[in-house]
């Protein structure tokens, strides 16, 4: 049997076929990334794909993840790779889905119903359904949701300082994200260092192109995340604002602007680009920040400067960290942004090592931190889709 996952981010269309066989470990015979989907940095968007012993990379407009979806299942049609079933993320399932479910009439109608809690994700996710419900007749699809893992956060960490009857009228609450990512980091994690995920607090660094957040996790579950009823606030983001005080957005609506004009500003012209006015690509700031760009190296400062304060502020919140971890595009990839977080941070006991953080793989975990170090740092690659596929053979 076959199953298709499409991970749809905010500016990323990643998807893979897994063959699996009753007794024998699922197998990957395709798989691929689309980036800058939808999105504005100086590169161009591309698709990389491998099928069987095919591969190649497709550069194109890629001006909506629908369109990305698209060629992506042309190209498993040229390559004759059947679908038997699909399962796709859904960022947001709000107080509508705490777990994953099996798309019929009324799921997707109450998926339509959680598109505004999400406005960067679950509108493609949801373009994403609409394309393989039409192209895939009769395949069975679920919907895996991000929100989920973090379920069982507490109370304390997830209620917002609102009337209460309000926030359980309209289900204003913490709901968290990249729940996928850390389910599948939080347990590597465990696995790579020797203990049970029970006895560890740790700090996941999930850092990608379009959105980022910090999750603590203690014995296995989430005690605070940087994201909340949206996936909005907390970290400077490509494009989203990330933290900001609310008036902001009030005033700018008492100025003329409309709610859905101010959803726009905030999700879709803040963040990286709108600090730099360059790009939305942290790799291409830090690049022009090196070169002299004062508004990128501004931005730059910023998005430290908020990474940083949530690590220390989830620190203080563990009573002391086991393990800072850093995953994604980002947190995978971008070795100077390691460094500067971790430098300075001596006092709280971590002790980086330079020269295992410059050459930390990506595709498999590694320490960056001294053997003298009291906390230690580590990189760590996500794998969201078998989560995805996890969840879809359990309710198959």
């Amino acid at each position: 049997m076959n199953l298709l996952i499409f991970n749809c981010g905010s500016s990323s269309q990643g998807f893979k076929v897994y063959q699996t066989a009753e007794g024998a470990e699922p197998a990957v015979i395709a798989s691929g990334k689309a980036r800058n989907v939808a999105t504005q940095t100086r590169a161009e968007a591309s698709l990389e794909w491998h099928i069987g012993a095919d591969s190649g990379v497709l550069t194109t407009n890629l001006p909506t993840h629908r369109r990305a979806a698209e060629i992506i299942l042309a190209l498993l049609k040229e390559h004759a790779v059947r679908v038997d079933a699909v399962g796709h993320r859904f960022v947001h399932g709000g107080d509508r889905f705490d777990r994953s479910v099996q798309i019929d009439a009324a799921s997707l109608e109450d998926l339509r119903r959680c598109l505004p809690f999400a406005p960067l994700h679950n509108p493609n996710s949801f373009s994403v359904i609409e394309v393989c419900l039409r192209q895939l007749p009769g395949v069975l699809q679920y919907a895996v949701f991000d929100t989920a893992f973090h379920a069982g956060m507490p109370a304390k960490s997830s209620t917002y300082a609102l009337p209460r009857d309000l926030a359980a009228q309209f289900g204003y609450r913490k709901y968290g994200f990249h729940g996928l990512s850390y389910q599948y980091v939080s347990a590597k994690t465990a696995e790579f260092l020797g203990r049970p995920l029970n006895s560890l607090k740790l700090i996941l660094c999930h850092l990608g192109t379009g959105g980022s957040s910090v999750a603590a996790l203690k014995d296995g579950h989430t005690l605070d995340t940087s994201m909340g009823y949206s996936p909005l606030p907390g970290l400077v983001m490509s494009t989203r604002s990330g933290d900001l005080d609310p008036e902001i957005a009030l005033d700018l609506v008492r100025r003329g602007r409309t709610p859905d004009e101010v959803s726009s500003l905030l999700n879709n012209q803040s963040g990286l680009l709108g600090l730099s006015g360059y790009s939305s690509n942290l790799a291409e700031i830090i690049e022009a920040a090196a070169g002299g760009n004062p508004d990128c190296q501004r931005a730059y400062d910023v998005y430290v400067h908020r990474l940083s304060f949530y690590i220390g502020a989830f620190h203080w919140l563990l009573g002391g960290a086991d393990c800072i971890v850093f995953t994604d595009d980002i947190g995978l990839h971008s070795w100077k942004l390691r460094e500067r977080v971790c430098t300075g941070a001596e006092d709280l006991g971590l002790l980086l090592d330079r020269e295992a953080n410059r050459l930390a793989p990506a595709d498999h975990p590694a320490l960056i931190t001294l053997p003298a170090s009291k906390i230690q740092a580590a990189v760590v690659p996500t794998d969201e889709e078998i989560i995805i596929l996890r969840e879809v053979l359990a309710l198959m």
